[in-house]
């Protein structure tokens, strides 16, 4: 599923998610040449097996593993992004993105402690931010494409339920292949599971008084 757009006008100029999206490119931009690329994703990813790192896990969400990775996650970011900012503010908005984030690369890296795989993305702190929205605009209309061919209309609470169930089952099947020995997804599924419960959490703390009167 690919949320394409939400029926959900936001209220002031969403200047913090702009930079978020112009900052990602920048990084992917300035390290996509091979000669760079690999070196970078050890440099800026995750590791788990090298223990906790604040350094590596802000890094780590400003890089891509590839042109489709940064796409798909900016675009989910300008979709959901510019809300949230208009409800919980500039600094709100932004701790939220940042914890998201943290809490994204704390989850993975505790169900795969001994991993040399660096993790890279702002997946988990978009993840987040996904969490917030479900709290803050529920009944928001998510313009949704369902490949190949569908387009309908969720509410925002059946789109990001529904998501955040499929990064769940995703990372429980990802788990089981692991425990068993066979080869992962390659895909962070705990770490969108960890930042969504990170974004829906604070955003009910910081963003409860704020919510019926933005829905």
């Amino acid at each position: 599923m690919l949320p394409l757009r939400d029926v959900n006008p936001s209220h002031s100029t969403p200047i913090l998610t702009w930079l978020l999206i112009a900052a990602n490119v920048g990084v992917f931009w300035h390290y996509h040449d091979p000669a760079l690329f690999e070196e970078a994703i050890y440099q800026l990813g995750y590791i788990p097996a090298e223990g906790f790192s604040l350094e590596k896990a802000l890094t780590s969400m400003f890089m891509h593993g590839g042109w489709g990775h940064l796409f798909f996650n900016m675009w989910t970011l300008w979709v959901f992004g510019d809300n949230v900012e208009d409800a919980l503010g500039k600094v709100g908005y932004a701790l939220l993105y940042v914890s998201s984030g943290i809490g994204a690369v704390l989850t993975h890296a505790a169900l795969y402690p001994f991993s040399e795989t660096p993790i890279v993305g702002a997946s988990g702190a978009i993840s987040g931010v996904m969490g917030a929205y479900l709290v803050l605009y529920p009944r928001a209309e998510i313009l949704t494409w369902v490949p190949p061919w569908f387009l309908t209309v969720f509410s925002a609470r059946f789109f990001l339920v529904l998501w955040f169930v499929l990064q769940l089952l995703q990372g429980i099947a990802d788990q089981f292949v692991n425990w068993i020995g066979g080869a992962a997804a390659g895909i962070a599924f705990w770490a969108h599971v960890g930042g969504f419960a990170v974004g829906w959490m604070l955003s009910r703390i910081v963003g409860g008084q704020t919510r019926e009167r933005l829905l």
